[in-house]
């Protein structure tokens, strides 16, 4: 049986280029998300996303890495927000990493191996203005990964959380910010290079966070 990849919150751009990568390396990979990925759940629901998840588990085998990349960008000025604004951001951030990791770590367990990885973005650590439900979501996840990290990787579990400091070059992105230019991103097929490095470094010398941005990003 091939190895398995779980993408959960797939989409275009990232997750496809995640998708190629690890497919082209002789991977089976099973991609979840509300509505673009080939497993159709919405991650905020546990039940579902623990059915979907065992699922896939049934038919592919025990992931061997996992890569959790759900976003959602919800942002404007602090007194125009209403605390909806945040637990919606919160929701879709933070609770769908609680439950995917709830579903993927006990086989990870039993098979004594697995990588998780939760993907971070600048707002993981510095919360601008105008960004308060994504970034104080961010900052969660970042908790959670450090938190997982701590409990699970004398087990053979492998908890990364790389900060994507920068915009991903992709069709989205581009509707969202018109005047972005190419080569000021960060190229899909170049970040899952990275986290295709992340899923097979040797126990011995492992990443929990790192940053990742284009050369033209300052910081």
């Amino acid at each position: 049986m091939k190895s398995h990849l779980i993408i959960t919150g797939y989409g275009p751009g990232l997750g496809q280029a995640l998708r190629n990568q690890f497919e082209q390396n002789g991977y089976h990979v099973t991609t979840m998300a509300r509505s673009s990925g080939e497993v159709q759940v919405n991650l905020t629901d546990t039940a579902q996303t623990k059915t979907s998840i065992e699922q896939a588990i049934t038919q592919y085998g025990s992931p061997t890495t996992v890569i959790h990349n759900v976003a959602a960008l919800i942002r404007g000025k602090f007194l125009d927000l209403d605390a909806a604004d945040f637990e919606q951001a919160w929701r879709a951030i933070v609770l769908s990493a609680i439950n995917v990791s709830h579903a993927v770590i006990p086989a990870m367990q039993a098979q004594g191996e697995g990588t998780l990885i939760l993907s971070g973005a600048t707002a993981s650590t510095r919360g601008s203005a105008g960004f308060g439900p994504f970034s104080s979501a961010k900052f969660a996840l970042r908790g959670l990964a450090q938190s997982l990290a701590r409990e699970f990787q004398s087990q053979g579990i492998h908890i990364v959380h790389p900060i994507l400091d920068g915009i991903i070059w992709s069709e989205l992105s581009r509707k969202r910010f018109p005047t972005i230019k190419q080569e000021n991103c960060l190229q899909p097929e170049d970040l899952a290079k990275i986290y295709w490095d992340l899923a097979h470094q040797a126990p011995s010398a492992w990443t929990h966070e790192l940053d990742i941005r284009p050369q033209s990003e300052p910081f």
